[in-house]
């Protein structure tokens, strides 16, 4: 069937006045959107840039003198508690609590546990953060749920605000929320179970299973026995060296590494020879820190190894030690009798030595 060429045309008239029209009305509902966002921004800035010499006054005033502010308008109130939240980071002390307390008094923090299961991410990721900031304490129970939210940031800044409290009540769903995160993440978050201080390292000890039922909490017990140099957990981290588990024992050897403790160096040694080549290259790192110059002689046996990163390791463990280590990784070099690899990487330490002033 054939339309007459007059109908043909006039759909296709009807056609682009319509596209037409449908593309202005986009092009004006962008502009208007575009527009009350600029607007909004302006104002925020103008509020912000308004209120920043008044907080000014307010914390630094001189002591025993009022700390007066001026009464935030009901309309602002969602603005201000921002802009308070992002003051708090840079203040301690009695600035810190001073804000708080301005805080407190907009009253806003009541509307935490219904702002805390709103449908936006971003309004529940704000309530955390205030929770966190301002230490709202009688809300951390209601943040505890956010671990499973859909969004990655929001789950992030409900842990920090779970730790942070310093609140061991709850250190169980946080360690769980971060060992179900991939292996890779594990690392990276434990700067938020940091948060909870040196007290988590005991609490861990008392609750966790034995190792070699649950081994990945002992890995991050390692890990941040590391990082906070808690020698008081030292005892547990050689128990765990005698653990079958190379991840275990790998990442123990890191934590002494970062203890630095030369009594432990006859319970590290050993480990130098083992079949697992991720140990042998731990252990590599750990002597020279441990063992210091008494160590140049299994570091040089170390260079040696078939595997690229326990030679680097060994090298480079050689490299910290100063003018004894790289007085042997010279040489090692210069040696025509010495195993090849062994020349190479000393040469490669060297060089990197040399271009970082290590000699």
């Amino acid at each position: 069937m054939h339309l007459p060429p007059r109908l043909v045309l006039q759909a296709l008239v009807w056609g682009t006045i319509i596209l037409g029209g449908l593309v202005t009305g986009l092009i004006l509902l962008g502009a208007i959107i575009q527009f009350r966002r600029d607007r909004q921004n302006r104002y925020r800035i103008a509020r912000y840039q308004a209120w920043e010499p008044a907080l000014t006054d307010y914390l630094f005033c001189e002591e025993g003198q009022p700390r007066p502010f001026p009464e935030v308008p009901e309309r602002d109130k969602d603005i201000f508690q921002i802009f308070l939240s992002r003051y708090h980071a840079t203040l301690a002390g009695q600035e810190a609590e001073a804000l708080r307390e301005l805080y407190l008094a907009l009253g806003v923090h009541h509307s935490l546990p219904k702002r805390l299961k709103h449908r936006v991410a971003s309004v529940r990721a704000q309530a955390a953060m205030e929770i966190e900031a301002f230490r709202i304490a009688e809300c951390l129970g209601e943040v505890v749920p956010l671990l499973n939210d859909p969004v990655p940031y929001v789950t992030h800044l409900a842990a920090k605000a779970l730790t942070h409290s310093g609140d061991l009540a709850y250190a169980r769903p946080v360690l769980d929320w971060v060992l179900g995160e991939e292996r890779y993440q594990r690392e990276r978050l434990l700067r938020v179970l940091e948060g909870f201080g040196p007290e988590l390292l005991p609490w861990l000890e008392e609750h966790l299973e034995p190792p070699e039922a649950a081994p990945k909490p002992w890995i991050l017990f390692a890990l941040l026995a590391g990082s906070h140099r808690h020698r008081e957990s030292e005892h547990r981290l050689l128990e765990l060296l005698d653990v079958p588990l190379v991840d275990i024992q790998a990442s123990a050897l890191k934590a002494l590494a970062a203890l630095a403790d030369p009594l432990t160096y006859p319970r590290v040694e050993p480990l130098a020879r083992h079949e697992a080549w991720p140990l042998r290259a731990q252990a590599a790192k750990a002597l020279g820190l441990i063992g210091g110059p008494d160590a140049i002689p299994i570091l040089i046996q170390m260079t040696s190894d078939p595997v690229y990163e326990v030679r680097r390791n060994a090298a480079q463990g050689m490299a910290d030690l100063g003018h004894a280590g790289t007085s042997a990784l010279t040489w090692l070099a210069e040696d025509p009798t010495a195993d090849p690899f062994a020349r190479d990487i000393a040469q490669e330490r060297l060089e990197w030595a040399d271009e970082r002033g290590h000699q």
